[in-house]
């Protein structure tokens, strides 16, 4: 596989990436605005409007038509948060040309084209019912994070660690904003982000790559836009840690751990905390399995996590309410242990092996690939999976200590369930 990246000086982004391996190729149209919370709720509801119709595509029985027509297309739509960005995505997954037989990468980008831009190129704007209705599914999303214990844990310990700040909103937006939002709003917001946001244009599949990036900038335009930048610090100094708890309807405890690294997340350091948090507790044979879910049967689970884009880490487990303290404890050993060095080879070969496995099974998907570069563009390194892997090969023990020696325990979450002692 080759990669051409094309960046041009105003702010649009063309990249292809050449593959004949899938009977799928794959185009993205991704924008980049800031995570904020008076428009973050409206970004998350406008593309839920535009793949409902347009003035073109009447409604969603017509675009399904198209999408059929295309052998069966998946239009899809995704939003993320990236640090301080919040990220809108539209995706078109479609048949090979080889074997559709027929030409379909022009017929993808002008269909993408229209489900993004149709609301302004063919006039109409937005209607109200289609917009109380997303309004409606998109409440439901939100409301329904907290079925999800595990994750709702860990997002209430960054909205905590990060009160005031962007990195704590929720990418999808907030229930109490929607009720406010109107159509002439929403679609200000739509025209803003569409129109004048960064904007990413990434192609996958059988094609010359400069084939690819000039038909897709022949369809998607030059036109000037903003300059957008994550800021991947943390504006708060760090005081001392803050404990918190929690109570709900749980079966299980939740413990989240809010961690400062004190790691630029753009430079060969984060690398050395990749590693850090494989053996710690991202790998099978890691710290927080094998010692504190193995050994010492004090948790139903425990891993860790690190930010590509907010030197953070967070380590979550579920445990008995009865033994937070413990659990708690023997889970800061690991971290002191790996600061003084106690890392076993099996630790380590235990995090090489995740991440090779891991990294090479990004090849095997284009929408996985599509993703790793996205985020490789946002730090401007574009690197290929095999490379991050060989450059782990190389991270010595002394650099991971190094790196953990850094940590700062900002944050302890304890979610724990109604009257339990």
């Amino acid at each position: 596989m080759r990669k051409v990246q094309k960046i041009s000086s105003n702010n649009n982004h063309y990249m292809a990436f050449c593959d004949d391996r899938f009977k799928i190729n794959r185009v993205v149209v991704t924008f980049v605005d800031r995570l904020e919370r008076e428009k973050n709720t409206k970004n998350a509801l406008f593309p839920m409007v535009l793949v409902r119709g347009n003035n073109k595509y009447k409604d969603m029985k017509e675009i399904n038509r198209v999408l059929d027509n295309m052998y069966g297309a998946i239009l899809s739509i995704d939003i993320d948060k990236k640090g301080d960005l919040q990220i809108i995505t539209f995706g078109l997954s479609f048949l090979n040309d080889r074997f559709a037989g027929e030409q379909l990468f022009e017929k993808a980008l002008l269909f993408l084209r229209d489900i993004i831009y149709g609301p302004i190129e063919y006039g109409g704007g937005f209607e109200q019912e289609v917009i109380e209705q997303e309004k409606n599914n998109l409440k439901q999303e939100i409301e329904s994070r907290i079925n999800d214990k595990v994750q709702y844990a860990i997002d209430r310990c960054i909205e905590i660690m990060f009160e005031g700040q962007s990195y704590a909103l929720y990418e999808k937006g907030n229930v109490e904003d929607l009720e406010s939002i109107t159509k002439d709003d929403l679609f200000s917001q739509y025209k803003k982000v569409v129109e004048k946001k960064p904007m990413y244009v990434m192609v996958y599949g059988d094609y010359n790559e400069e084939y690819a990036i000039s038909k897709a900038e022949e369809v998607f335009g030059r036109k000037e836009r903003e300059n957008i930048k994550n800021n991947f610090s943390i504006n708060i100094p760090f005081n001392s840690t803050r404990y918190v708890t929690e109570e709900m309807e749980v079966n299980q405890g939740k413990i989240s751990l809010g961690i400062r690294t004190n790691v630029d997340t753009t430079t060969s350091d984060y690398y050395k905390l990749l590693m850090l948090n494989g053996i710690l507790g991202a790998s099978p044979k890691s710290k927080l399995f094998e010692n504190v879910r193995e050994k010492a049967s004090l948790c139903y689970y425990a891993f860790s996590r690190v930010d590509r884009f907010k030197p953070v880490m967070v380590i979550s487990s579920g445990i008995e309410v009865e033994n937070y303290e413990k659990a708690l404890n023997l889970i800061l050993q690991q971290i002191e242990d790996i600061k003084n060095g106690n890392i076993s080879d099996i630790e380590y070969e235990s995090a090489i092996n995740y991440y090779k496995t891991a990294l090479m099974a990004i090849y095997d998907s284009p929408r996985d690939l599509l993703g790793f570069y996205f985020n490789q563009a946002l730090v401007d390194e574009m690197t290929e999976p095999k490379d991050v892997f060989e450059r782990l090969k190389t991270i010595k023990i002394s650099e991971i200590q190094d790196v953990a020696n850094r940590f700062e325990l900002d944050t302890v979450y304890f979610l724990r369930s109604r009257g339990a002692m």
